[in-house]
């Protein structure tokens, strides 16, 4: 098999992303995609020029993997469709929303290898470089870890009435601190507050990792959409032997327009140039098809899906305890 035929399920904004990434891979056919809403159907027949059709069902004889981008409390089902054919799946992150939900996934695998989680941080250089230094010794002991990732207010009013920061932001984080450390990690406590939406859109979680190093995660969505940079995102490590600091913002090319307003683009995660050149999701996608030809080992497990699931669950339940989280009923 010379290239791999894939279909996208799907087709909301990420899963535009992944099928626009998709089209242009020298190793894949992006053969159809597969979503409910007639709009998203049309869009993919306009732009893409694929075959569109209402449910996963309708293209899994066509195809030999999948790539799952429908809405986090979907997942379970489709997942278990595509593996139960046979097929290769790359299931965008979270995993689940729940551990429960990540087990039966994990059940339904007819190898280890047959599913990937869609974790891009994972396929960051910054990231890789960071991790390559920690996993070293370099730093010494770690001491503590501090996360976070903000983003504007425009970013969560979309789907805030589906999800919660903690599950949207905080999914990167909590597989980031894996990833980066080799270290397990413990949900010790969260704070939060609702003052956007029925969720909570500030989360502060304390966790502590299983060699005796504590960290402090920090999820919102409250950015004003004017902030020129709309994610404020990174990763400060301290350790023994000094600190590794990360900046993962979208900000290292600004445009700054004569009449108008300034804005930072994004040039690492998916691009607004187009879907040419490198960057992180081209980069995930390009592992998984490259095993999926080869027999290769998944690039992301579904174990790994599960421990970042893990800790948001466990953040989650924290929040859940605080009363202070939410607001007493006025009157």
């Amino acid at each position: 098999m010379d290239r791999l035929r894939i279909g996208v399920v799907g087709i909301g904004v990420q899963g535009q992303l992944h099928a626009r990434a998709l089209r242009e891979m020298r190793q894949v056919e992006l053969v159809a995609v597969a979503d409910p809403a007639p709009r998203n159907r049309d869009w993919a027949v306009d732009t893409l020029g694929v075959r569109a059709v209402p449910d996963i069902t309708d293209l899994l004889d066509e195809v030999d993997a999948v790539s799952i981008c429908t809405p986090d409390h979907l997942h379970e089902d489709a997942t278990l469709a595509a593996l139960a054919a046979g097929r290769r799946v790359l299931l965008e992150k979270p995993m689940a929303l729940s551990t429960d939900s990540c087990d039966r996934i994990l059940a339904g695998r007819p190898d280890p290898d047959a599913l990937t989680i869609g974790h891009i941080l994972r396929f960051d250089p910054r990231v890789i470089r960071l991790r390559e230094i920690v996993r070293s010794g370099e730093l010494g002991e770690i001491w503590h870890v501090k996360v976070w990732r903000c983003t504007s207010q425009a970013v969560g009013a979309g789907i805030w009435d589906r999800t919660s920061v903690a599950w949207f932001l905080g999914i990167h984080d909590a597989d980031l601190l894996r990833f980066v450390t080799g270290r397990e990690v413990e949900v010790t406590g969260a704070v939060g507050r609702k003052v956007l939406s029925p969720s909570h859109d500030v989360v502060h979680a304390t966790v502590r990792f299983d060699d005796g190093a504590i960290g402090t995660m920090e999820n919102t969505w409250t950015l004003p959409h004017s902030r020129p940079s709309r994610a404020d995102a990174g990763l400060r490590i301290v350790g023994e032997h000094g600190l590794l600091e990360m900046d993962l913002s979208h900000n290292d090319l600004l445009y700054a327009q004569r009449q108008g307003t300034a804005s930072y683009l994004d040039t690492y995660f998916w691009p607004s140039r187009g879907p040419g050149g490198a960057y992180n999701l081209r980069t995930q996608l390009e592992a998984f098809a490259d095993a999926a030809l080869t027999g290769g080992p998944t690039p992301v497990s579904g174990e790994e899906g599960r421990a970042a699931v893990a800790i948001v669950e466990g953040i989650e339940a924290a929040l859940a305890a605080d009363k202070a989280s939410t607001p007493p009923t006025a009157g």
